[in-house]
């Protein structure tokens, strides 16, 4: 099996810069290998299925949006991941408590998708 291996700066450790390595399998759907990069979770707006710390593997080659896939979004200089949500065309998070935070379509640059998470 062929693995892919990523780095990452760990902001929550110094900088210090870490890898993630993983199957190509462990991906499920079609990915384009060198638009890969991973990054870290700062938050809890996706609490439970993505926690704060958690490593995120984003395919920056897609861009085109499905309803309720995550996705990794660029908004008034920070990045953040949300969920998109096809009927309102709009990013939201899954946490209850941070339901206010909503991100029309037209307000956002989607950065990609993302296809692997790994909860620290």
């Amino acid at each position: 099996m062929k693995r892919i291996t990523l780095e990452y700066t760990d902001v929550f450790d110094n900088n210090k810069i870490k890898t993630i390595s993983f199957e190509e399998t462990a991906i499920k759907e079609s990915f384009n290998k060198t638009s890969l990069f991973a990054t870290l979770v700062d938050g809890e707006s996706m609490q439970p299925l993505i926690t704060h710390k958690a490593i995120l593997v984003v395919d920056i080659s897609k861009k085109d949006l499905f309803h309720e896939e995550n996705y990794l979004i660029y908004y008034k200089n920070r990045m953040w991941i949300k969920k998109y949500d096809n009927n309102i065309k709009s990013f939201v998070s899954i946490n209850p408590k941070y339901q206010h935070l909503i991100y029309s379509l037209n307000e956002v640059h989607t950065v990609g998708k993302v296809l692997l998470y790994k909860n620290c």
